[in-house]
């Protein structure tokens, strides 16, 4: 079985896999994200997927802790919340460029 990305899946093009790939590597490289490729069982054959990971730091932190009442959360488990919600919203340009980058070919 395939583990997922703990950030996001995102479509492979059919066409342009290595450039997509690189692409990705480069950008989420940047802001310490991990990029596999992967491959995908479905009844009509196997198809291909990036699967995108948060930096170790952050990946599970949740965003939103429940909390038991009047408890507060730590300066530090601010400070990594924070920081988790700035990489995804730059994980997200990420992908949004990206989509428009190749939407020719996916």
């Amino acid at each position: 079985m395939t583990r997922l990305g703990t950030y996001s899946t995102i479509d492979c093009p059919t066409d342009n896999i290595d450039e997509a790939y690189d692409y990705l590597i480069e950008c989420f490289n940047i802001i310490d994200g991990s990029v596999r490729k992967i491959s995908n069982r479905h009844d009509f054959g196997p198809y291909p997927s990036f699967e995108i990971d948060y930096p170790y730091k952050i990946e599970c932190i949740d965003n939103d802790p429940w909390l038991e009442e009047g408890e507060e959360l730590s300066d530090e488990d601010k400070t990594l919340i924070e920081e988790k919600d700035n990489w995804i919203d730059e994980a997200n340009i990420i992908e949004n460029n990206y989509s428009t980058k190749f939407a020719n070919y996916l």
